[in-house]
């Protein structure tokens, strides 16, 4: 790994390992958790269940009154009606347009024994404290961050702390001056007062140790074209869509760097949480301002500080 100079147009990388907000992660270790495919299965399943549940009520009402006649209860295709109509009227505001492959693979949370349990309540403790300890981007910005990459729906804004690349994750389970160190505060927006919503972490082995237990599912990301800006770090070709030298020299400044190094999520904030787990890629609670994920091509996106299609966070 090599160590970089103190100024901020010169701290783009490592080598070949440098991270960027996730677009299009590769999972690389540990058994798989559910995929992002169940959210709107669950929310169908909800509102299934609701229109089943209300048309067993009016049923059940008709057929005990004394005032008027009985009528059969739902049947088996009154069900698969219900569930057809369901299926027409769910709207995920573009959630699903996210998923790039990440929480597919990831599927059920794996057991954790009882003393990673134990050291794990102890990590998350330590690391919403550390998520907190910055509670705003503008707190962020005074300590000496600066941005990678744009605002994302999902995401939310990255902002990289060059003083952790020393306390990157190794083999073993990741200390607590390891998590107190992440490699990036993630923003729920571009402003001074957006708030905090996760940590980020790095690595620099294949396969960390990370948090106890096995749940924690790193990603890494490819050809991914960098761009150094007054306040942080431009991707204007987007991660993981195969952009070439040519196509980043095209960017004044432009580097393209062919991997990461292991990369994770940690959505330890309240509000912030994910149902997938607090490992998820995405957090559902980092939106648009309209309240939608709708995002513009990311292999498009330039300069912009945000991904979002009608230019807000």
């Amino acid at each position: 790994m090599t160590v970089l100079d103190s100024r901020p147009e010169a701290r783009v990388g490592i080598d070949d390992e440098v991270f960027l907000p996730e677009l299009q992660p590769e999972p690389v270790r540990r058994a798989p958790r559910r995929g992002r495919g169940w959210l709107e299965a669950s929310i169908v399943c909800g509102i299934v269940l609701v229109l089943v549940a209300g048309v067993l009520a009016i049923g059940q009402a008709v057929s005990t009154s004394k005032a008027g006649p009985s009528l059969p209860l739902v049947s088996a295709a009154d069900i698969d009606n219900a569930a057809a109509n369901a299926h027409g009227t769910v709207q995920d505001r573009g959630f699903s347009k996210l998923e790039n492959g990440a929480q597919h693979s990831h599927a059920w949370e794996q057991p954790v024994s009882k003393a990673d349990r134990r050291l794990l309540s102890h990590q998350m403790i330590v690391a919403r404290e550390t998520a907190l300890s910055l509670p705003t981007l503008g707190d962020a910005e005074a300590a000496g961050l600066r941005r990678a990459g744009p605002f994302s729906p999902g995401l939310g804004t990255h902002m990289i702390a060059y003083n952790s690349y020393a306390y990157s994750a190794g083999e073993g389970v990741m200390s607590d001056e390891q998590i107190r160190h992440p490699i990036a505060w993630i923003y729920d927006g571009t402003k001074a007062d957006s708030p905090v919503a996760g940590l980020f972490y790095q690595a620099t082995v294949e396969n960390p140790g990370g948090f106890a237990g096995p749940n924690d599912v790193w990603h890494k990301h490819k050809n991914i074209c960098i761009v150094p800006g007054k306040d942080g770090i431009d991707a204007p070709l987007g991660a993981d869509h195969e952009a070439t030298q040519e196509q980043c020299s095209q960017f004044p400044g432009g580097r393209l760097i062919p991997a990461t190094g292991p990369l994770l999520h940690t959505w330890v904030v309240p509000g912030y949480e994910d149902s997938q787990g607090v490992f998820a890629h995405l957090s559902p609670g980092i939106t648009c301002d309209d309240g939608t994920y709708n995002i513009v091509d990311i292999t498009k996106i330039g300069r912009r500080k945000t991904a979002c299609v009608d230019g807000t966070e």
